[in-house]
């Protein structure tokens, strides 16, 4: 079963969302997953559509909302922050908790590029069962604050970003977000999720974020993927890793 929903989040906006349940009575394993980067609640090509039907068919919950300035949910793009992403998150987090059909022992935190940077902030404060951290995009912090400085200092501050104006207080907030000492201090499960012929996700920022995990992390190359999995094989693959991860 998939249903609309939404939420109104601690700072008083609505975000809107899909939450995708299979059809029994008993409390179940949740994932909630959280876009990249100028996306939505769908993914790149369904990615995210495709993940919660998957999940679904395993009898696992998924939901996925549109963050603010994104998609359907209320806001601009410009007025997004990471911040405000983390804030998110949270409000997400709680309200999956509260529903009658979560399994709030087995919830699982999921995100996609900016997404899984995202989800590995958010962990150690959110304390998820598990997480799954998909091409994590924690390199769009290198060099972030400066970026952000050097075109206001040409009067510049915001970016037309394929249509989507994108700010550079984005870049000022991000910077208090150091990746990996901000990851620091989840103690659960980790699936860590890369395609070999990702240009935006390399193997040095795996390696960083393994580091940070220790033995709890499972990491995943997927042979031929890119950053947004664009094959049906790869998808496959990446899919039934995170369906046995979750269970």
């Amino acid at each position: 079963m998939t249903k609309q929903v939404w939420i109104k989040s601690l700072n008083g906006y609505t975000l809107r969302g899909v939450a995708t349940i299979p059809d029994t009575v008993e409390k179940m394993p949740v994932v909630i997953n959280i876009h990249g980067f100028g996306g939505n609640k769908c993914g790149y090509k369904n990615l995210h559509v495709q993940m919660a039907r998957e999940l679904e068919k395993a009898g696992i919950a998924c939901v996925r909302f549109d963050m603010y300035g994104n998609g359907e949910s209320d806001g601009e793009f410009c007025d997004m922050t990471f911040t405000s992403l983390l804030e998110d998150a949270e409000d997400i987090y709680n309200w999956v908790l509260e529903q009658d059909w979560t399994d709030k022992n087995h919830v699982i935190l999921s995100g996609q590029s900016m997404g899984g940077y995202v989800a590995a902030c958010a962990a150690p404060k959110l304390k998820p069962a598990k997480l799954v951290l998909q091409c994590p995009g924690a390199n769009m912090w290198d060099g972030a604050l400066d970026r952000a400085l050097a075109m206001e200092e040409k009067g510049i501050f915001s970016a037309d970003i394929e249509g989507l104006s994108f700010s550079t207080a984005f870049n000022k907030d991000l910077h208090q977000y150091e990746p990996f000492s901000t990851a620091k201090g989840y103690e659960g499960s980790v699936l860590l999720i890369r395609g070999t012929e990702d240009k935006l996700v390399d193997n040095a920022t795996c390696e960083k974020y393994m580091e940070v995990y220790g033995d709890a992390c499972t990491f995943v190359e997927l042979e031929g993927g890119n950053h947004n999995f664009s094959s049906i094989p790869v998808r496959e693959k990446l899919f039934q890793s995170i369906v046995d991860f979750s269970k």
